[in-house]
């Protein structure tokens, strides 16, 4: 039954694939003679049918993992192990099906263009149900702590464990996934505005590579600089990063952002530099966010012991792996990441109008550095005494203040410009 678990997995992604195939298809036709495309008859059926059998190929997929397993499910368990896999694969098609049609199919009927608009983004939120479903049917049945990674010596690779040959870590893979998702974000706005993909291309590696060079010299030179520059550690240890551990996300971050900021203003001057900042920075957090999980599977970021009964708001399986050296720990990985997310609804779709009416371009990129300075702030209270630095408080309102001071600054260049007449109250040249 193992082997047909992959097979039915594989049928349900091929499923996936095929439906997104036939969106970008129809989001490129054009009927002659008609305003406006309705998605109707044969077409809509096909659509219908390729989500569903998606769905239900993941739903077999997770009922013959439990039977190839010998679990003994409990009757909500095998429920949600059912259940669970089949929201993700019809809403996972819904979500991108309806983000393709909504962007991209700009003469698409009205009544379903509405649809779209929101469907997306409630398919996300059924995606995510459905993984918690699926995590809940199969939490009490797993070993842990969970997998972190795999290698070519050893296969499947655990936190704490050294491993042999080529690693490959689930903490590197979200992390480069957490940077596409800024990349395909911003690129997306950008060709909204520019009409142009591939504008940020260069931006968004130079951006990637400084950023994890900037995460590892602050690692070292703010948090560990005894160790790495006193002369216990051998001689540009500090460039090993990647492969012993260490990384400070505000560093990257910053890094990041110093590298992108002077490559747009040397090489895209055509950009509004305060337009491109306020589009790309705030993703960020989205990345961040991200690459916290990564920080789970390593069993990283987290806080002081507590009572398991703390952590009832937790899915089963986060709970059960943040048991860490015979005590149960406080999720600061989970914690940060909502906040991260939280943190960039709040900025693009809240403070993003009330910018756009007051303050100006530029306002929401400063808006990202002063919440993740609040954010570090925050949760540095909760970390483990082992893991806690001085050095991180001081850097968390130090980025506090220059968001704020940098909040200030772009507000008073977009009134000044405005008085003079010319600038508009969103940001344009007039």
């Amino acid at each position: 039954m193992g082997i047909v678990a992959i097979i039915m997995l594989v049928l349900g992604l091929a499923a996936f694939g095929y439906f997104i195939y036939r969106v970008v298809k129809i989001s490129k036709t054009h009927e002659i003679g008609q305003e406006q495309y309705k998605i109707q008859g044969k077409e809509r059926i096909e659509l219908l049918v390729t989500a569903g059998l998606a769905g239900v190929f993941f739903l077999v997929s997770g009922v013959c993992l439990a039977d190839a397993k010998k679990w003994t499910l409990k009757f909500h368990e095998g429920l949600f192990l059912a259940f669970g896999p089949f929201l993700v694969g019809v809403a996972l098609c819904v979500a991108l099906g309806a983000f393709i049609l909504f962007y991209y199919k700009l003469d698409l009927d009205e009544k379903q263009k509405k649809f779209a608009k929101y469907a997306f983004p409630l398919g996300f939120i059924v995606v995510f149900l459905g993984l918690y479903l699926f995590s809940q049917g199969i939490a009490a049945h797993i070993n842990y702590p969970l997998p972190n990674g795999f290698s070519t010596g050893d296969g499947i690779t655990f936190p704490y464990q050294p491993s042999s040959g080529l690693s490959v870590r689930f903490y590197g893979i979200l992390i480069v996934s957490g940077a596409l998702l800024c990349y395909a974000i911003t690129d997306h706005m950008m060709y909204q505005k520019y009409k142009k993909h591939g504008l940020i291309d260069t931006l968004f590696i130079l951006a990637f590579l400084f950023g994890i060079l900037g995460a590892r010299l602050w690692y070292c030179i703010v948090l560990e600089p005894e160790y790495y520059f006193g002369g216990e550690a051998p001689p540009l240890y500090f460039l090993y990063g990647i492969v012993d551990g260490g990384l400070a996300v505000q560093g990257g971050a910053l890094l990041g952002i110093i590298a992108g900021v002077t490559y747009m203003r040397l090489f895209r001057k055509y950009i509004d530099l305060r337009y491109i900042m306020d589009v790309a920075i705030p993703t960020i957090l989205l990345a961040q966010a991200i690459g916290r999980w990564g920080n789970f599977f390593n069993q990283e970021v987290y806080g002081a012991t507590t009572s398991v009964n703390n952590l009832w708001f937790l899915p089963s399986i986060i709970k059960n792996n943040m048991y860490i050296g015979g005590e149960y720990r406080m999720p600061l990985f989970y914690i940060e990441s909502c906040m991260n997310i939280a943190g960039y609804f709040f900025i693009r779709y809240f403070l993003g109008k009330v910018c756009k009416l007051n303050c100006g371009l530029g306002f929401q990129a400063s808006s990202y550095v002063a919440w993740y300075g609040m954010t570090r702030a925050i949760l540095e209270l909760f970390r483990d005494p082992e893991f806690r630095y001085m050095q991180s408080f001081i850097t968390a309102f130090v980025m506090i203040g220059i968001g704020l001071a940098m909040a200030g600054g772009f507000y008073a260049f977009h009134k000044i410009r405005m008085n003079k007449g010319i600038e508009d109250k969103f940001g344009e040249k007039i």
